[in-house]
C-alpha cells in the first residue's frame, strides 16, 4: 500500500511540471496544489452493496408510484432521489441537513415512529435494521432493537402497504458488534409476521442474486432485499 501511494504521489509530480510546461496552462501558484492521488483506478471506486440496494430501491418506488414515500434512515443520495419522484419524507436520528423540494426531514427513531397506526402507504429501510439497538449511531442499547423496529414499521402501515427493507443476511443469526446483525432468511422473515413477502434478493460477489442463488451458495454474510406488503 506504501509503494502503491508513493508511485501514486510521483505520477502526481511528474504531471504537474508536464502540465505547467503546456502553452495555455492557468497561472501557477503553490497555494492552489490540491493533490488526489488515488484515484487512478482502472475501474470507477464504489460500495457494490449501496449501489444495488439504492438502485432497487428506487426502483421498487417507481414501480409502486406512492403519492407519499417514508424512508427511514437510508442513504442521502437514494432520498434526494426519491424527493425528485414524489414526495419524500425522511425519518432519522441524525436528520438530513438539507433543503430540498418535496423532502422533509424529520428526527426520529425507527422505534418509535412520528406516525399513527395504518398511516402509511409506501416505505423504505435500507441496511437499517441490522444496526438498530447497538449504539453505533448513538441510539440507545437494546437486544431487541431490530425486532421492535420491524414491528413498528409494520404498525404505520396501511393494508396493502409496501415495505422496502434491506439487512445483513447469512447461514445462522449471530452479531458483530457494533457493526451489526446478521440474520437467517428465517429468522428475519419472523419479524414482519404481519406482512406477505412478495420479492426477495441478495447481493454477494458484487453481483445481484436471486433467492435459488443463495440457497446453493450458502454466503456467510450478505445483504438481503426485501418486498413486504402489510396483510
Amino acid at each position: 500500500m506504501l509503494i502503491k501511494k508513493m508511485r501514486n504521489l510521483l505520477a502526481y509530480f511528474l504531471d504537474l511540471f508536464k502540465y505547467f510546461r503546456m502553452e495555455g496552462a492557468e497561472k501557477f501558484e503553490l497555494r492552489h496544489l490540491f493533490p488526489k492521488i488515488s484515484d487512478r483506478t482502472t475501474v470507477t471506486p464504489l460500495c457494490h452493496a449501496y449501489f444495488y440496494q439504492d438502485t432497487w430501491g428506487a426502483e421498487k418506488v417507481f414501480q409502486t408510484k406512492p403519492k407519499y414515500h417514508v424512508d427511514v434512515g437510508s442513504t442521502a443520495l437514494l432520498v434526494g432521489i426519491l424527493a425528485k419522484y414524489t414526495k419524500v419524507c425522511n425519518v432519522d436520528i441524525r436528520p438530513l441537513p438539507v433543503d430540498l423540494e418535496n423532502l422533509e426531514a424529520k428526527k426520529g427513531s425507527i422505534t418509535k415512529l412520528p406516525f399513527k397506526d395504518g398511516e402509511i402507504e409506501s416505505l423504505s429501510s435500507l441496511c437499517v435494521l441490522e444496526h438498530i439497538g447497538l449504539g453505533r449511531y448513538g441510539d440507545e442499547l437494546d437486544p431487541r432493537g431490530t425486532i421492535k423496529a420491524a414491528n413498528e414499521i409494520q404498525r404505520v402501515m396501511k393494508k396493502g402497504g409496501n415495505i422496502f427493507v434491506s439487512t445483513m443476511m447469512g447461514q445462522e443469526d449471530y452479531v458483530r458488534f457494533n457493526a451489526h446483525r446478521v440474520f437467517s432468511m428465517d429468522t428475519f422473515c419472523k419479524y414482519f409476521n404481519q406482512s406477505i413477502l412478495k420479492e426477495i434478493k441478495f447481493i454477494y460477489g458484487d453481483k445481484m442474486h436471486s433467492l435459488e442463488d443463495f440457497q446453493k451458495d450458502k454466503p456467510e454474510e450478505c445483504v438481503g432485499l426485501f418486498h413486504f406488503v402489510k396483510k
